[in-house]
């Protein structure tokens, strides 16, 4: 097994011998070296090794330095690859990516076992089960999480400004990716579209939902990309025409191949026109979602809230590494994604990869009436910064953690069918949450409860509200509690047109 190995690579070296005479004798000696290595250490090292992995594991650690993305993939993390376009999978509901070279939570999908467990943005998921994530392969460890709904698996979570690792245990399901989570009237005449990813169909999903808030009759609209990690480019470039001119830039995409060098327009005319418009966005808005705020920040044709994007910027290409279809695969960065004005939106962390961002620290011009500076340094940065959003204390985390909301709310919902929508949160249903705690053996102060019981109650009417009525239910109280909303709308209440909107916020 090991001579095939061997024989298998000087087939490979020869057959490439042209193009490394090309490059010039350091790749010679490098692949020789490389050769070499491979001959002596399964003959020599002090245990047997398998020379297929060792193959496998220098290819993946050459791709690891050029940018997080950019990985080799098995057959069967080619079809897992696969399955996210498709809409539905076994697993926990969330994604993840590499920061700092450590496996790293970007959203959760709401309503999924992660969700509701409470798993949070920017989470470092440091094992799963018994199994350290450290030097793992993002595919492997995206392999370990997916699974059979129904079974369980374990992470253990590192969080900001928590000290000690925390385990959630989950239990898989089968995640339907849905693209819009919630639309509606949030005043008489603005509409709120809560878009959470790009996956088939986003575009007319967008367009629908459009279209009846119009009737119903919105004038002003609040887009919220939040936690929306992005998705399908066709679906970004589908969203982006609800809101730009027929014919104005979209997004390009560059790189070193000619093939790849693109560029992307609207199609039709903008439902939205001159109306006014906030697109919100935070640190886990990614890709699909900084692709449709470049552009109508691009075209001043709406006002950008919220926090720095992610900064998710890259064209991945899949390749084949055989010649039948069904075999092991090659996902490599192949371009860029640059707004119309010619900003490069991926952010990059050039202390661990090669990958460098073009534009970086360069400034640009908005390309509608108002000619604005904006400048270059990936990720889109909001035209209106609003206070970071904070994650809850330890203690809510542990309550959070045991499925104690879960359990008290389903409860609570089905032993009171007098509630209506108004329900508030009093101080005897607190007291009544604070004997289920105890019941279920969750130990805690009373000092702890206090200094947490607005974000308790919130949480309380929010999931009551979810067990008694749905997502609509849940979303009326979201809308009433979300700070973020709250700014927008007082922001786009005063405004009759989108230009108007930047004049309130001091943009001229």
């Amino acid at each position: 097994m090991k001579k095939k190995y061997i024989i298998v690579l000087s087939v490979f070296l020869l057959t490439v011998g042209i193009w490394v005479s090309a490059r010039g004798e350091n790749i010679r000696q490098w692949l020789e070296t490389f050769t070499n290595v491979l001959r002596i250490v399964p003959i020599s090292y002090v245990q047997e090794v398998d020379s297929k992995e060792l193959m496998e594991a220098a290819i993946r650690g050459m791709l690891s330095k050029l940018d997080p993305h950019s990985t080799y993939l098995t057959k069967k993390q080619y079809e897992n690859l696969e399955i996210k376009t498709k809409g539905k999978y076994g697993g926990l509901g969330f994604i993840v990516g590499k920061t700092r070279n450590i496996i790293t939570v970007i959203s959760p999908f709401e309503g999924t076992p992660a969700y509701r467990a409470g798993i949070q943005p920017g989470d470092k998921i440091v094992k799963i089960d018994d199994l350290s994530t450290k030097g793992i392969d993002i595919n492997d460890a995206v392999d370990k999480m997916r699974g059979t709904p129904g079974t369980k698996v374990t992470l253990t979570i590192q969080r900001e400004g928590i000290e000690e690792p925390i385990d959630f245990h989950l239990t898989r399901a089968e995640i339907k990716i849905k693209n819009i989570q919630y639309y509606g009237i949030i005043k008489p005449d603005i509409g709120y579209i809560r878009l959470s990813g790009f996956s088939k169909n986003a575009g007319k999903d967008v367009s629908n939902a459009l279209d009846s808030l119009m009737i119903q009759g919105a004038k002003k609209f609040i887009i919220d990309l939040r936690m929306n990690p992005g998705g399908l480019l066709d679906e970004a470039i589908k969203v982006a025409d609800n809101f730009l001119p027929q014919g104005k830039a979209i997004v390009s995409t560059k790189g070193r191949i000619r093939d790849t060098n693109r560029n992307f327009y609207a199609t039709t005319d903008s439902k939205t026109g001159k109306s006014p418009l906030i697109i919100l966005v935070n640190r886990s808005s990614a890709s699909a979602s900084e692709i449709v705020a470049g552009a109508v920040q691009d075209w001043d044709l709406g006002l950008i809230v919220g926090d720095t994007t992610f900064g998710k910027g890259s064209v991945q290409t899949l390749m084949r590494l055989k010649k039948y279809k069904k075999s092991d695969a090659l996902k490599l960065t192949t371009a860029l994604y640059y707004t119309p004005s010619g900003r490069c939106i991926n952010h990059s962390d050039t202390l661990f990869y090669l990958l460098k961002n073009p534009t970086s620290g360069k400034e640009f011009k908005t390309l509608g009436t108002l000619k604005r500076k904006l400048i270059s340094g990936g990720s889109i940065i909001p035209d209106t910064v609003l206070k970071l959003e904070t994650f809850p204390a330890s203690f809510l985390v542990k309550i959070i953690r045991e499925g104690a909301f879960m359990q008290y709310t389903a409860k609570y919902a089905r032993e009171h069918s007098e509630l209506t929508p108004e329900f508030e949160i009093d101080t005897k249903i607190l007291k009544d949450f604070k004997s289920f705690l105890i019941a279920q053996k969750i130990e805690f102060k009373d000092a702890e409860f206090d200094s947490v019981s607005h974000k308790i109650s919130e949480t309380l009417k929010m999931m009551i509200a979810e067990a008694k009525w749905g997502s609509k239910g849940k979303y009326k109280v979201i809308l009433s509690q979300d700070p973020w909303i709250k700014e927008s709308v007082e922001l786009i209440s005063k405004a009759r047109t989108t230009q108007k909107l930047f004049k309130i916020v001091g943009i001229k």
